[in-house]
């Protein structure tokens, strides 16, 4: 899992309530989500990643993802605390696998973390 946030608690949530996250890189700057798309992208299982990163842009973070053929195969999850249906259609537009809206629900949360996981480890 790749998580981008600026938030530790999102991190501390995902590694309290998830077993199966064997692997969690976190990042909080733009070098380092590139860095990491280039070196763990074909071991990335799922993203998590703010829409509102000051830092990293999260809509244009979306469409380098969704540009490059290897990493699109990356169910992509946005999360914000903006719940305007125009910025939750156009990340789904671009190809964000699903939306979130902050505050997160763990359970909610955990839910939608297996169901992506399972996708994609079924479909390779």
């Amino acid at each position: 899992m790749l998580l981008i946030t600026k938030r530790r608690w999102i991190g501390a949530l995902f590694r309290h309530n998830v077993s199966a996250v064997s692997k969690m890189t976190t990042i909080k700057s733009a070098r380092q989500v590139i860095d990491a798309l280039n070196a763990e992208g074909s071991d990335i299982d799922i993203i998590l990643t703010e829409v509102d990163l000051s830092m990293t842009k999260g809509m244009k973070l979306l469409k380098y993802i969704m540009r490059n053929n290897e990493l699109r195969r990356i169910p992509v999850i946005m999360m914000s605390a903006q719940d305007e249906v125009s910025i939750v259609v156009k990340c789904l537009r671009l190809g964000a696998a699903d939306y979130l809206v902050k505050p997160l629900r763990t359970n909610e949360l955990l839910n939608l973390w297996t169901h992506m996981w399972r996708r994609r480890r079924e479909h390779g």
